[in-house]
């Protein structure tokens, strides 16, 4: 009801734990189901998608800071940072060629000079410095159900509330789980119930990210404690579990967490890493953007979410998710026919032409919701897909591109009264000030700071390392990314 986009039918459970690398390839993402047809939920840091199948609930996980290359790499701190050429000295040559109208010796001389030393794929070198966004595993709820003797299923995700729900009838039963990731309280919670007694008979268990050390234990009876560090660059991630049942019976063991005749269970879980922002970074210090340690933190956020039990927690994801929301309503007509249908539907009655109104209105709150979803005041900003990503690497290393792509992800933010939203963006551009003087100077001997077509979390403001300078070469980035400020200000 309300403002929702749902299907009618499961996914499978063909995609699960695909791990592919792009290594340059910029197609289609190969787990097709959770591209198109997974359920994206975030808080700006944590994010989750939710496939929905029957047999087994499949969450791919997304902590927003998990990252590969950086300063930490065994290169260390000069490997990382000494990227720039010192090119300054060829722009008078280079400014000559043109005056004497020899176009093709000034584009040679920019390609050799004007590029950086960091590759933009890992297969290029090692260790690999730039980095890439990378998937924080997978959870699978197997359910002890099949699809057989199902009806009436429903994978839905309510704009309205931001919460994802699946829903189907079996025997007699109608079974429903519901999905949120709170902002004001750092934690997802996960809700398996029906409407019968003793129908919950559940096993948790996860698939860590596999270039990664990782470990399992429990946490007491009721939870499971999953860290790691990255092999790539030392980087420490952590995430916690809980179970909170009623009636029936919750055991951790062996690396899962088993529920056996529960009436309802709620799982909670916290997920955090040792990355830190940093406005000015030490360029000696391999160390610079490594803060709090992330098993601290989520017990810190574990504990406050437990105090608060699942009703509270809903009841301040709502609150905090539909102040910013509600601000805008747009209605283009009346008339709701065909909103009754599954979205997929919708989509496909629309490219044959046949008006859908309402469907263009779910898909302007649908843009509103996603940038809410990944962009929260206190984290980074919403990158190449926003936060969700279910792969060890990813088109274009799921970075921040200075160009249209990180603008396209704002666009909505002031003109549908979201301005809060952009306040991540310009944190991560104060965040390439200081490196941005080291390109500045290096290149164009100039003042001020400046940056160039491809950011990453780690202040990576130098050109990559190719001779294409139809995308590589993008020297007012830095000015670029400044009329983002601006026009926030005015």
């Amino acid at each position: 009801q309300g403002l929702s986009i749902w299907f009618d039918t499961p996914n499978s459970l063909t995609g699960q734990a695909v791990w592919l690398r792009s290594n340059g390839n910029r197609g289609a993402n190969l787990d097709r189901e959770w591209e198109s047809r997974s359920l994206p939920i975030g808080n700006g840091s944590l994010g989750a998608n939710i496939l929905g199948s029957v047999a087994a609930e499949r969450i791919t996980l997304n902590e927003k800071t998990l990252w590969r290359g950086g300063p930490n790499t065994s290169g260390g701190a000069d490997y990382y940072w000494n990227v720039n050429k010192q090119s300054a000295p060829i722009l008078k040559e280079i400014r000559q060629a043109f005056t004497e109208g020899n176009g093709e010796k000034a584009a040679q001389l920019t390609r050799k000079n004007f590029n950086g030393l960091a590759a933009y794929e890992e297969k290029d070198e090692h260790p690999f410095r730039f980095g890439s966004f990378t998937t924080m595993g997978e959870l699978y709820i197997e359910t002890d159900l099949s699809e057989l003797r199902m009806k009436n299923y429903r994978r839905i995700l309510s704009l309205d509330s931001a919460m994802a729900v699946v829903q189907f009838d079996k025997e007699g039963v109608q079974y429903r789980r519901k999905y949120f990731i709170s902002y004001p309280d750092s934690v997802m919670a996960m809700e398996f119930s029906a409407d019968k007694a003793g129908k919950q008979n559940l096993v948790l268990s996860y698939a860590p990210n596999p270039e990664a050390q990782s470990n399992i234990r429990t946490d007491g009876t009721d939870g499971l404690v999953y860290t790691g560090v990255l092999n790539n660059n030392g980087m420490k991630f952590a995430f916690r579990i809980k179970a909170i049942a009623k009636g029936g019976t919750v055991i951790a063991q062996n690396d899962r967490l088993i529920v056996k005749g529960a009436d309802r269970v709620v799982f909670l879980l916290t997920a955090d890493t040792d990355y830190k922002m940093n406005f000015n970074p030490d360029f000696k210090n391999p160390k610079t953007y490594v803060g709090d340690d992330p098993e601290l933190t989520t017990q810190s956020m574990m504990n406050q979410a437990l105090l608060k039990g699942y009703e509270t927690l809903a009841n301040n994801h709502k609150a905090d998710y539909t102040a910013l929301f509600n601000r805008v309503k747009l209605t283009l007509n009346p008339d709701v026919t065909g909103s009754d249908l599954p979205t997929y539907q919708r989509l496909a009655n629309y490219r044959k032409g046949q008006p859908d109104f309402r469907l263009e209105e779910l898909y302007y709150q649908f843009g509103r919701y996603l940038l809410i979803a990944s962009s929260r005041p206190g984290n980074l900003p919403a990158n190449l897909q926003g936060m969700w990503h279910n792969n060890l690497d990813g088109p274009w290393r799921v970075d921040y591109h200075n160009n249209i792509n990180i603008q396209m992800n704002y666009w909505p933010a002031g003109p549908t009264n979201l301005s809060e939203c952009t306040w991540p963006l310009i944190d991560f551009i104060r965040g390439l000030v200081k490196p941005g003087e080291k390109t500045a100077q290096a290149y164009f001997a100039a003042r001020g700071w400046t940056a160039s077509i491809s950011a990453n979390i780690f202040g990576f403001t130098s050109p990559l390392s190719s001779e294409i300078m139809a995308w590589n070469f993008n020297p007012m980035a830095g000015p670029w990314l400044a009329t983002h400020i601006w026009e926030y200000y005015d």
